[in-house]
This record gives structure tokens, sequence and C-alpha cells, in this order.
């Protein structure tokens, strides 16, 4: 009987055995299972954040290149405006060398620049102004004194004789004053 028994223990045990292996090999499975479906997940997760970083990455790239390629074309543009208004500073020199028709111009832009003072002027002109401006100022009748300065170009400057009131006009003044105005119709000229 101990034969048997011994048996019939080794038979259990043995069976036990096969069932604990067995629940071992279940858990065993079900685990390597979850860590495949986690570890696939992970990779899934890291996969979209790679994707997501790229499409971030390009969408920045793209964003500085159009920034860049803007700023190239403003650029230009500025550059552009610049040459229109130094063209036009070019064809306001020249018409100062057409002494007939600044005579005019000049007369002008005296007769303009005198229309807030009352009494005695001073006007400062070019050097080489100064002649026409007298002749000016005899035909509109002003009282004025005539002093060159290199400093005044294209136009005259007239002040009281205190100088507290001081009126520039010159054709490069008057450019440049109307520049933001002028500016604004060359774009719209030139890019519509």
């Amino acid at each position: 009987m101990s034969a048997d028994l011994i048996a019939l223990l080794e038979q259990e045990a043995s069976a036990e055995r096969e069932r604990v292996l067995a629940e071992g090999r279940r858990q065993a499975e079900e685990i390597r299972n979850a860590a495949r479906e986690q570890a696939q997940q992970l990779l899934e997760t890291h996969r979209q954040q790679q994707d997501a970083a790229l499409r971030a990455a390009r969408v920045r790239a793209q964003s500085t290149a159009q920034l860049q390629a803007q700023a190239l074309v403003l650029e230009r543009k500025d550059q552009a405006i610049a040459d229109v208004f130094r063209r036009a500073t070019e064809g306001l020199d020249a018409v100062t060398r057409d002494r007939a028709q600044y005579l005019q111009i000049l007369e002008r832009l005296i007769a303009e620049g005198a229309e807030g003072f009352t009494g005695r002027l001073l006007i400062d002109a070019h050097p080489q102004d100064v002649d026409m401006v007298r002749s000016a100022l005899q035909r509109l009748r002003l009282d004025a004194e005539v002093r060159p300065s290199e400093e005044v170009r294209g136009g005259v400057r007239l002040s009281s004789p205190d100088g507290r009131y001081v009126v520039i006009n010159t054709l490069p003044a008057r450019l440049e004053r109307a520049r933001p105005t002028l500016g604004t119709e060359v774009a719209r000229v030139l890019w519509g």
C-alpha cells in the first residue's frame, strides 16, 4: 500500500505540478500579451508624438520661410519706393538748374512762405539763388533781408527777425513732408 500510496501521491503531485505549470504558463502568456499590447501602445503613442512634432516643425519652417520671403518683398518694395524718391529729388535738382523755370517756382515758394508773416522778413537762400530771390521780392513787393546760406537748397527759409517764426519752403522739404502720402500712392501705383 505504501507503494500504491506513493504512486498515488506522485500522480497527484504530478497532476498538481502540471496544473501549477499550466496556470503559470497561462499567467505568463497573459503577462506577455499585456506587455506586447503595452509596448505596442507605447510605440503608437511615440509614433504619433513624432508625427505631431514633424508636422509642427514643418509648419514652423514654412512660417519662417514665409516671414523671410515677406521681409525680402518688403525690403525690395522699400528700396523701390526709395528709388522713386531719389529720382524725384534728382528731378527737383534738374528744375533748379533751369533758371527761368526755377525763378517762377522760387517766387511761388517765397509768396507761400510769406503768407503768415507781417513786417520785415529774413530770407535765407542758397548763394546761387540770392539774386533771384531779390528779384522775386521786388515783384512780390515784400520787405525782406536776403542772406546766403549753403544749408538751403531748392527754395528758401523765411523767418521773423526775432527767429521765433520760421518757415522752410524748399522743394526737398516739401517732398519730404509729402513723403508719407506720396509713398502710399507710389506703392499703390507700383503694386496695385
